[in-house]
């Protein structure tokens, strides 16, 4: 059977080519300074659109291990001074990198067509009605509220996912405007919508997978996020596991690693591939996709 769904009107899935989502971020506490456009925020949207089939705007980091949150009007702020622009700049759909209700109301008003939530939809169940409501699409990140020691990571991903997509579809939200996230980078989502930073090496809340290896074994079984029968978009640029295994310190330094592991993600069965680099990423995914046509990914 085949994958596919439509993300801001962009196809996505089995048989269609791997898609770039490109980022751009307007919150100078990203842990990956070349992606933040305070500046030029326009000109940066143009650059990336000329490799990109969807660009994905966030104005408060996620990085979990970072004091980067701020309070949801800071955010709209951000997003108010520069949204508009880029609507009527770019011609590739806009997502909103948000997990607040409010936040993707204001940009799915304003042009978006993409709500992309780090959270699965756990933190603020009212995602769902707001993404149902403007007929939107959304990617769903595989978060968990609570650690499920002793089981493999790929299965406690996998029903992080299918919770998060039964509840949109319930909500009303179409099965084939829901694409899954495994969550690479992301830890055990906290209890509320406030500071909170997560370190440490057992992030999943299992002594037996440390989470860069957590990290590690969700890519290299990717092929079995299929059994959730929707499309599988994966975002690995430059995060940290890969400074972790490769000894370097600095976000800047990881592009190479970057590209390698996208490559793998992409023949493992990634269908969107989000990443800071659209270029280079663009030219390493079309190997993987010469790759594909010649041993598809296993179905399960």
């Amino acid at each position: 059977m085949k994958t596919r769904a439509v993300l801001g009107g962009v196809a996505v899935g089995d048989g269609e080519p791997i898609r770039i989502m490109a980022v751009l971020n307007l919150s100078p506490e990203s842990f990956y300074k070349g992606s933040v456009a305070l500046a030029d925020p326009v000109e940066r949207a143009a650059e990336l659109e000329k490799h990109s089939d969807i660009l994905d705007v966030g104005a408060m980091s996620t990085a979990p291990y970072l004091e980067t949150w701020i309070p949801p009007e800071k955010e709209l702020e951000r997003l108010r001074a520069v949204l508009p622009d880029l609507v009527a700049a770019v011609k590739i759909p806009i997502s909103v990198d948000t997990f607040r209700p409010k936040v993707a109301e204001y940009a799915l008003k304003t042009g978006a067509a993409i709500v992309n939530d780090v959270t699965g939809g756990k933190l603020y169940p009212e995602m769902c009605r707001v993404v149902a409501d403007y007929g939107a699409s959304v990617v769903l990140v595989a978060r968990e509220t609570q650690p499920r020691a002793g089981l493999d990571p790929v299965k406690r991903v996998v029903e992080a996912l299918r919770k998060s997509v039964e509840r949109f579809e319930k909500c009303g939200v179409e099965s084939e405007r829901i694409v899954v996230d495994p969550g690479i980078g992301f830890p055990l989502l906290p209890p509320r919508d406030e500071p909170h930073v997560v370190r440490g090496e057992y992030r999943h809340g299992d002594p037996e997978w440390p989470w860069w290896k957590w990290d590690l074994h969700i890519i290299a079984n990717l092929h079995a996020l299929r059994e959730l029968g929707r499309p599988i978009l994966v975002g690995v640029s430059r995060k940290s596991f890969l400074r972790r295994i490769t000894g370097v310190e600095r976000a800047e330094e990881v592009l190479p690693a970057s590209l390698a592991a996208e490559t793998v993600a992409a023949l493992n069965g990634a269908h969107v591939i989000r990443t800071h680099n659209p270029l280079e990423t663009r030219q390493a995914v079309k190997v993987a996709e010469a790759l594909r046509s010649i041993n598809p990914p296993k179905e399960v």
